[in-house]
């Protein structure tokens, strides 16, 4: 089975901060457990990208434990899977434009 690359836009790691950060404020400790899920997901993505298609060929995975999704896109002549945004299910879609 082939094995992709994950690349992510810069503003990812500001979407991560932000979720641990908040998760972290409703119980301690949740934001580490946040990203640990999100570390594995990815592990996933590398094997197996191919999730649902929500819209312009973008991708979407839920978390397990936390409301949220990891949005990307795959290129299957390159084998890479670019992600775009890591997103709570709650905020509303207008507020963060994926493009």
């Amino acid at each position: 089975m082939t094995k992709y690359t994950i690349t992510a836009d810069p503003r990812v790691a500001d979407d991560l901060i932000e979720a641990r950060d908040f998760l972290n404020s409703r119980r301690k400790g949740y934001g580490k457990k946040f990203l640990n899920e999100y570390r594995s997901f990815l592990k996933s993505l590398q094997h197996n990208p191919f999730f649902e298609i929500r819209y312009k060929q973008v991708h979407c995975v839920p978390l397990k434990t936390f409301k949220y999704m990891i949005h990307f896109s795959i290129n299957t002549q390159t084998k890479v899977v670019h992600i775009y945004a890591v997103l709570s299910t709650y905020i509303n879609p207008n507020q963060h434009c994926i493009k």
